[in-house]
């Protein structure tokens, strides 16, 4: 029984061991054989029924789950550029080895106040051009006419110098608006312009003067016509201060950059910032004129003549502006303005008096003589503007610290200037005139910050 299973089992090796067909010879059968046909037939799958087990085997039914990311949200693409300069800009996505994305407005304009502290140089336009005396031995007969300089005393002699002035803003940040556009409330201060000019006229010798303030016919008036000496002075200052609700966006986010080294440092991407404001101004403006009279050698009792007009200008308008800054890392630069529609109350005061007890000069031409002495006032309710310009750039030396520099221009209309207002005749008793207007311009450095 034994022989006869050995010799089944070999004839069964020999012909899985590769019996040749046709030459009937056995081939040599490696023990690997043996080994390999067990190992494959430990490899066959077993064939698992999914749902058998799940209840008892938590392995196997988290193996079998699918994980299905979340969708990105639309606000994690708003910022992702398509321009080939910011092949780099990364969205904000949730990368560890990148650092947080940073907003560079709060980067540039963090804290709860804001505020800036500037020095303006600033001059002025030339009073409105009246002529005050002249001389009839050098004029002739038209010593009103605007081409005639030589022998006339104007208003216009003399320009104005640069000023000193200053523009203090200081405002508090209310919070964003629906638009993530910044809000804030502030108070500006803007003045301090005081305008002073001196000028004087003589009569050649053996000559006098003639105002045709008192009017052109002789004899005029007495402490004027015949002085041989005329002198002026005008002095003029402004001072606005308004309170504004400004309304201004920020930079968008930072650009974050890939350095070569494989860091990751972030920029701040140039951008156009626009504000607007609204609010409300008030403009104080006052003038004063003074023109006196003498002769040489005469004491004022005896002859001299005094004329003084003081005037006061109070506007108060709605204030609307805006400005348009084109923000960098490091710089900035743009334009600021506002214009003040208002209504102004005007008013002036003027004094005249004068004496001239001498003897009658030697000649055909008839001189007053006497003494006289009047006091006026009146006001004026009317329309008036106010507008102003900045061109202005600065370097952001820190965060919440820059320093800026800047031209300006400022215009006032609708005011009684006093050199509007001569009435030394007493032709039109308690006129005003205000229809005048200034225009200042000059260059502004300081600093704005916040904190």
């Amino acid at each position: 029984m034994a022989a006869t299973l050995a010799v089944g089992l070999l004839a069964t090796v020999g012909t899985a061991a590769g019996r040749g067909p046709n030459d009937g010879e056995i081939f040599p059968v490696s023990p690997s054989f043996f080994q390999s046909s067990v190992l494959a037939q430990e490899d066959e799958p077993e064939l698992i029924d999914p749902g058998a087990g799940r209840d008892e085997d938590p392995l196997a039914m988290e193996s079998d789950e699918r994980v299905i990311p979340e969708p990105i949200s639309p606000e994690l693409l708003k910022e992702v550029s398509s321009r080939a300069a910011d092949g780099m800009r990364m969205p904000e996505f949730s990368v560890d080895e990148m650092p947080d994305e940073a907003s560079s407005g709060k980067w540039l304009s963090s804290g709860q106040w804001y505020g800036s502290a500037e020095v303006l140089w600033m001059s002025r336009s030339r009073n409105y051009r009246r002529v005050m005396g002249f001389d009839p031995s050098v004029t002739g007969g038209s010593p009103l006419l605007r081409p005639n300089l030589a022998g006339t005393f104007v208003t216009t002699g003399v320009p104005w110098d640069l000023v000193p002035a200053a523009r203090l803003t200081i405002g508090e940040y209310m919070g964003r608006d629906q638009l993530d556009r910044d809000q804030s409330l502030e108070l500006t201060y803007y003045g301090g312009l005081s305008f002073f000019i001196r000028d004087n006229y003589n009569a050649i010798p053996r000559s006098f003067l003639v105002t045709p303030l008192t009017g052109t016919i002789l004899p005029g008036l007495p402490g004027f016509t015949y002085a041989q000496t005329y002198g002026s002075t005008i002095s003029s200052n402004f001072n606005s201060m308004e309170l504004n609700y400004k309304l201004h966006r920020r930079l968008g986010r930072d650009q974050l950059v890939m350095s070569p080294n494989g860091g990751w440092t972030r920029h701040a991407e140039r951008g156009w910032l626009p504000a607007v404001l609204v609010g409300a101004r008030v403009v104080n403006v006052d003038e004063a004129f003074t023109f006196t009279s003498n002769r040489n050698g005469v004491l004022p009792s005896t002859f001299s003549g005094q004329y003084a007009i003081d005037t006061q200008n109070w506007l108060l308008g709605a204030n609307f502006g805006g400005e348009l800054i084109s923000q960098n890392e490091f710089y900035y630069w743009g334009l600021r303005g506002r214009v003040t529609p208002a209504i102004s109350f005007a008013a002036n005061q003027q004094a005249a008096a004068g004496v001239n007890t001498l003897p009658p000069p030697p000649t055909e031409q008839q001189v007053a003589r006497g003494a006289f002495n009047w006091r006026q006032t009146a006001d004026q309710v009317g329309p008036g503007f106010i507008s102003d310009l900045t061109l202005l750039g600065g370097w952001q030396v820190t965060p919440n610290f820059a320093v800026q520099i800047g031209y300006d221009f400022l215009w006032v209309a609708g005011i009684a200037t006093a050199t509007r207002q001569f009435n030394l005749d007493n032709v039109r008793p308690n006129s005003i005139d205000g229809g005048g207007q200034i225009l200042y311009n000059g260059f502004s450095m300081g600093a704005e910050g916040s904190w």
